[in-house]
């Protein structure tokens, strides 16, 4: 492990080290200082305040070695922290740069000519400012030049591009200077997305940029890249609809991106590298490996300013998937730029490793929450996007979390917000986990596992679900079906309101759902398995809540049982269009559900009062059928989700007429058929069936 010292405030040093300091140097000047040991390291504390961040601090260890220290806990004081823009400002006759450095040594602007990366036409002195700003110019409009930072400090030399710039060469090597403004599509400035009155009236499908055109069967011109969603002729084998036409044609209203923020774990000019992008890089810039030209930093902004043109000019929300929990390695622009600061450490000076990859982002700093605020407001004001879902949100905190629904309202009241409310693992945060439940009060939604492995078992073992015929799950479907809302006694969940969950069954992690049928039902017919799987995605199409539908479920997608795919390429992760072909029925009956949840709107009711008031559980004492009733005073919807493997039938005393819209995995919103007092249900399948009050 390496040793070093932090500096946490003006009087106080925490050193990671075993070795017992002998003398603390600052400036080159020997300061008295007093030894107590700690759990994992040692504090030295001044006898009075001589301590800043642009101190150059060394400790002397009893071996002889010398210690660097780097101010982190300091930098938490109001004096530095830096509320303006920061990156590349230029006009026509002077470029400018600010950076966030604090700590002493030299750091320097190297811009290059985009034919030479090698040899600077420039090296720009930056000047420290108070608090912690370093500021360099040259008069001159250096737009189509690259540049990075020349950081001299600490006794070595480190290069790093502008966390902070919104464009990059390829691979994220150097930064770009040029003006958002003038890489626009035609009609751009009057680009905006649809209005969203309710998150509950969202239908999210969650899709990977280069899954969506990778396979041959999507008939694509641009193979896993963002031109695939905005091209405007697909030429498939079948004669059926793929990528953006599949995408309305199924009837969802906001596609969810995985992320397509500038990622480091693939190299951007090899199309045959794959990953899901949890390894983030740079936040301001998009991917470039989903450009069709990676090595022109413009290409990436355009296209994908026409990606989201394109979905917004088809009613589609668009939401990106963001990763501010953790970065791919530590060897970011973050570390080099102010060491230790941006992440959490254990006791004894390792990165904290609640995301499982290595580091997580101390987000509870104010220039790290400053950051991450910044990056967010950027993807809404220059790429017009409508929402964020938040991976490992956890680990970003309450506090945080509060903020940037605070902040992003200011800027668009209908932003959709929701994510994971958990970590990977253990973490040294400060502030409150951003958990199940710290969402109450919030527009924030969170991820309901509980309803996801209820319904269809634990996401990659051979555990079963209500789906799969482990009828023990029952309640905890029914909690699901109410928004985890305090409904009763027995069903109270973890939400105050419908809009703080997002339902699912399954998502880009773990087995695909029909993988995971496979994996737990090896005994079962095919046929079977289609069912258990149809009679999942119903139960979250007619549960209160955000509806979130993993990519391809809706044709039966697989992986092949692959639980992990992030890194195994197309032809696991492919979207198979041909299977809305092999699989028509299944495919047209979840299109089906979608379009009676945006039709009905007792599906989509907005508060936990509503519910209560709007919903009724009947009281059916047979494992495997669940039995509600909508009731707005207007219309009546009856639904009855059947496990068993039996038929069933449900009696009323009434002899009011019901249209069945769906029944036996078969969906038509005119009606199926008409029927009073007794109502079937067919096994392992839902019945849904509607009537106007009062009508007979």
């Amino acid at each position: 492990m390496k040793e070093f010292a932090t500096i946490e405030s003006s009087d106080t040093l925490l050193l990671y080290s075993k070795a017992t300091p002998r003398k603390l140097l600052v400036n080159g000047a020997d300061v008295p200082f007093r030894i107590m040991r700690q759990e994992g390291n040692i504090k030295l504390q001044l006898s009075r305040p001589r301590l800043d961040p642009f101190n150059s601090i060394e400790i002397i260890l009893e071996n002889s070695k010398r210690v660097f220290a780097y101010p982190v806990g300091i930098l938490e004081e109001k004096d530095f922290v830096y509320h303006k823009d920061l990156g590349y400002k230029v006009n026509e006759s002077e470029t400018r740069f600010r950076v966030w450095a604090p700590g002493p040594g030299e750091i320097f602007v190297e811009v290059f000519s985009l034919d030479d990366l090698e040899h600077p036409l420039y090296s720009l002195t930056t000047f420290p400012q108070p608090s912690g700003l370093r500021v360099a110019s040259v008069k001159e409009n250096l737009t189509g030049y690259a540049y990075r930072f020349r950081i001299e400090r600490y006794g070595e030399t480190l290069y790093s591009a502008d966390p902070y710039a919104p464009f990059t060469t390829v691979n994220g090597k150097y930064s770009y200077i040029y003006d958002l403004e003038n890489v626009k599509p035609q009609g751009w400035d009057k680009d905006k997305g649809p209005a969203l009155r309710n998150p509950v009236d969202a239908i999210l499908y969650e899709v990977h940029v280069k899954d969506f055109s990778s396979s041959w069967t999507a008939g694509s011109r641009f193979y896993g890249k963002y031109g695939a969603f905005y091209e405007q002729r697909y030429n498939p084998p079948l004669k059926i609809e793929t990528c953006l036409n599949h995408l309305t044609e199924l009837g969802v209203t906001h596609v969810h991106l995985l992320p397509v923020h500038d990622f480091d774990s693939i190299d951007e000019e090899d199309p045959t590298q794959y990953n899901w992008g949890y390894d983030p890089s740079l936040f301001f810039v998009p991917e470039g490996s989903y450009a069709t030209n990676p090595r022109d930093p413009k290409t990436r902004v355009l296209e994908f300013r026409k990606l989201v043109q394109r979905l917004h000019q088809k009613k589609l929300g668009v939401v990106l998937d963001v990763v501010f929990n953790h970065t791919y390695n530590s060897d970011t622009p973050f570390q080099k730029l102010v060491p230790y600061y941006y992440y959490r450490l254990t006791p004894s000076g390792d990165f904290s490793n609640g995301s499982g990859c290595g580091n997580e982002l101390a987000t509870e700093r104010p220039m790290v929450r400053q950051y991450v605020i910044s990056a967010l407001k950027h993807w809404i004001q220059n790429y017009h996007i409508d929402g964020f879902r938040f991976d490992l949100m956890a680990l970003l905190g309450k506090e945080t979390m509060s903020f940037i629904e605070r902040e992003l309202k200011k800027l668009k009241k209908d932003i959709l917000l929701y994510g994971e409310p958990w970590a990977a693992s253990q973490s040294t945060m400060k502030d409150i986990p951003f958990s199940k439940g710290e969402q109450k009060g919030t527009n924030i939604a969170v991820f309901n596992d509980n309803l996801r492995d209820a319904l269809k078992g634990f996401t990659d073992d051979e555990s079963k679900g209500f789906v799969s015929g482990e009828f023990s799950k029952t309640q905890e479907v029914m909690k699901g079906i109410v928004a985890e809302i305090a409904y009763s006694k027995s069903l109270s969940g973890f939400t105050s309101e419908p809009f703080e969950i997002v339902n699912y069954v399954s998502a880009h992690d773990n087995l695909t759902l029909i993988d995971k049928i496979h994996k737990c039902c090896p005994e079962e017919k095919f046929e079977s398995k289609v069912r258990m799987a149809a009679l999942a995605i119903s139960i979250i199409f007619t549960s209160q809540g955000i509806p979130f539908l993993h990519a391809g479920s809706e044709m039966l997608r697989t992986k092949l049982m692959e639980e992990n795919s992030y890194n195994s390429g197309t032809l696991i992760n492919e979207l198979n269009y041909n299977q809305k072909h092999i699989y028509a029925d299944f495919y047209n009956y979840i299109r089906g559900l979608i379009m009676l949840r945006k039709t009905e709107k007792l599906f989509r009711l907005k508060s936990s009062k509503e519910i209560k008031e709007k919903l009724k559980f009947l009281p059916i004492d047979l494992p495997g059928l669940i039995v509600f009733m909508l009731n707005d005073g207007e219309k009546e919807i009856f639904v009855a989700h059947n496990a068993t493997k039996e038929s069933q039938k449900v009696l009323f005393d009434s002899r009011a007429s019901w249209k069945v819209v769906a029944m036996d995995c078969k969906i038509n919103l005119d009606g199926i058929t008409t029927i009073s007092r007794t109502i079937p249900v067919e096994p392992i399948s839902s019945t849904i069936a509607v009537k106007r009050t009062g009508g007979k």
